[in-house]
């Protein structure tokens, strides 16, 4: 039996982990019925692939073969454990939720099964089963190949108003020279449980921007395990949050630095209102044969409600002197000055504390690439911020 966390292991205690006590663990079955569903507007130039609750759909997708196969999970397995080192595979507590997805998911993506030097792939895990039918698994694999050039977008949606249980995970290894730029999106109904992990190993020269935005689900978790593990790797990691009501949000990041002259740029924007929780925990590990290495961190999160809640917690572990770490970490309410700046302008109250929060958390939303994607989460944060038309000027704005 697989020994699941708890609020008590260290880094999992300020998840809400109650919805995992409840889940029906069972995989949601495949629907026989090849329902047509509204999706978001596909994006120009990426093939799409769709799964529903966990299985392949593809009467959704339109994929024209670019690079991906939908495998069965169980003659799979070999091709994870190669993407990842032993001591990450092995690793404790942090990755029983992934060995969970492997031992009860059915099927996975695999991107990479044929070599590419360029491929736009954009994936849709639509959540509609709630979860008395059991918990979707949806997974990823990919391997890029070296010198290539990957777009990944995967996003998390919701047809109808079920409260869905899903529990994910997405494995990246990334050959020497090779480039990702992968934007994820969770934009699940709010009664939905999401949690995902996410393994990525980064090799010489190799550069991996991840863009993570969440703003669906009642109880959400991502565990993001990044190696750089070739000389002159790279990882740019950017994270959003918007948590209203009674919204919990957590995120831990944990970027080895196991190699020299590796890189990391770490920013992380959090929004939580009214009762809503946030929580980004990102660590940083610096391997005594990690010379040369620069890493930095901008965590930081706006309370907006008088119950809210937002911990940011920066961790370092330098194991050399021949490095550059910076770090910063803040938590705190709207601008004061800021505020009676634009209400002397004649602002409404409403419409100076939106403009305020969409500056806020633009800084992170404005690196999602591409542009049409970006936008379609705009409208999504705009959706979570007050004084709405007021701001719809605002999308597509440099």
């Amino acid at each position: 039996m697989i020994a699941l966390p708890t609020n008590k292991d260290e880094n999992w205690r300020y998840a809400n982990l109650q919805p995992l006590a409840k889940a029906r663990v069972d995989a949601v079955a495949p629907s026989a019925d090849e329902t047509e569903i509204a999706l978001p507007p596909p994006l120009e130039g990426f093939a799409r692939w769709v799964y529903v609750d966990g299985h392949h759909a593809p009467w959704l997708s339109n994929s024209r073969g670019r690079g991906a196969l939908p495998s069965d999970m169980r003659s799979a397995g070999k091709e994870f454990t190669t993407l990842l080192d032993d001591e990450i595979a092995n690793a404790g507590v942090d990755f029983s939720l992934s060995r969970v997805n492997a031992v009860h998911g059915e099927e996975v993506l695999w991107i990479g099964h044929q070599p590419f030097y360029f491929a736009n792939v954009e994936v849709l895990f639509v959540a509609s089963a709630g979860a008395q039918s059991g918990t979707s698994y949806p997974r990823l694999q990919v391997q890029v190949p070296r010198d290539a050039k990957l777009n990944l977008v995967e996003r998390h949606i919701s047809v109808g108003a079920e409260n869905s249980a899903v529990n994910g995970a997405v494995d990246i290894a990334l050959a020497p020279g090779s480039e990702v730029n992968h934007s994820r999106v969770q934009e699940l109904v709010p009664d939905a449980t999401a949690f995902d992990t996410l393994t990525a190993h980064v090799g010489e020269r190799a550069t991996y921007r991840l863009r993570t935005i969440t703003l669906g689900g009642a109880s959400t978790r991502s565990t993001l395990f990044i190696k750089l593990a070739g000389r002159g790797a790279r990882c740019d990691l950017t994270a959003a949050s918007v948590a209203n009501g009674i919204q919990t949000h957590d995120v831990f990041a944990e970027i080895e630095h196991a190699a020299p002259q590796t890189v990391t740029r770490e920013l992380f924007r959090g929004i939580a209102t009214e009762r809503g929780k946030l929580a980004f925990n990102g660590k940083i590990i610096v391997r005594d044969n990690a010379h040369e290495s620069d890493s930095e961190q901008s965590l930081k999160s706006l309370l907006t409600g008088s119950g809210a809640e937002a911990a940011t917690r920066p961790q370092l572990e330098i194991y050399t002197d021949r490095v550059r770490a910076a770090h910063g970490a803040t938590t705190g309410k709207l601008d004061d000055q800021m505020l009676f700046y634009l209400l002397s302008r004649g602002i409404e109250r409403a419409t100076a504390q939106a403009l305020l929060q969409w500056a806020f958390i633009e800084d992170a939303v404005s690196r999602v690439t591409p542009p049409d994607l970006r936008e379609d989460i705009e409208r999504a944060v705009l959706k979570r911020l007050s004084a709405v038309a007021s701001l719809d000027g605002l999308l597509g704005k440099p």
